[in-house]
């Protein structure tokens, strides 16, 4: 006996081929050709659109990030923690200054002199032209002193805790000795907490003006 195919399966199948045939050619035909490229601009568009608003939100916050500039600038102007003075060499003189004077405040005597006391701006090179980039110099000086440890730690704090602010960097102990108390002030021969021989950097932070080194 022959055997025919069912018309209704036949037609099913016919109208599955032409869906298919029809998808393949909309997805080779519109799709990547036409609708592709409009739902990628369409994505560029709305990008744009977000970027436009936060450079609006950005724009107008401007008179307000001007005064928050203003307010800066001024506290820069006026913080204590600058060296005030318009120049290296005259920065310099007030840091050895400075340290004379907070020496003689400690009323040490020969139990706390300054040896040494030289201006250092640097090696040069690399570093020191970023250094110039900068909006602050820094204005250091090479300190040799013999002290003893009592008066040094005053030593210490009275130079880091003033105004404008200094700092201490490089501290090295070169020597440390004993020293017999001075006749009157205690029984012959007994030692003091010591003499200690150091060397450190003291510096602070000059602004430059605006138009470059000063």
């Amino acid at each position: 006996m022959r055997l025919t195919p069912d018309a209704r399966h036949g037609r099913l199948l016919a109208v599955v081929l032409l869906l298919i045939a029809l998808l393949l050619g909309y997805l080779g035909g519109v799709h990547w050709w036409f609708v592709a490229p409009l739902m990628k601009s369409r994505g560029e568009m709305i990008d744009l659109r977000e970027e436009e608003a936060r450079f609006r939100a950005i724009a107008q916050q401007r008179d307000a990030i001007r005064e928050a500039l203003g307010e800066v600038r001024a506290f820069e102007a006026g913080n204590p923690g600058f060296l005030v003075e318009a120049n290296f060499d005259l920065a310099a003189s007030a840091l050895i200054q400075r340290l004379q004077e907070q020496i003689d405040t400690l009323q040490a005597g020969d139990r706390c002199a300054l040896v040494s006391r030289t201006p250092f701006r640097g090696t040069g090179g690399s570093g020191r032209a970023a250094e110039s980039d900068t909006p602050f110099e820094k204005v250091t000086i090479k300190v040799r002193m013999r002290c003893e440890m009592e008066f040094f730690g005053l030593l210490m704090h009275g130079l880091e805790s003033g105004s404008p602010q200094l700092f201490v960097a490089e501290l090295t102990i070169t020597g440390r000795r004993g020293a017999p108390v001075p006749q009157g002030r205690g029984p012959v021969g007994v030692q003091q907490q010591g003499y200690l021989d150091t060397a450190f950097d003291l510096y602070g932070y000059l602004r430059r003006s605006a138009g470059g080194k000063k």
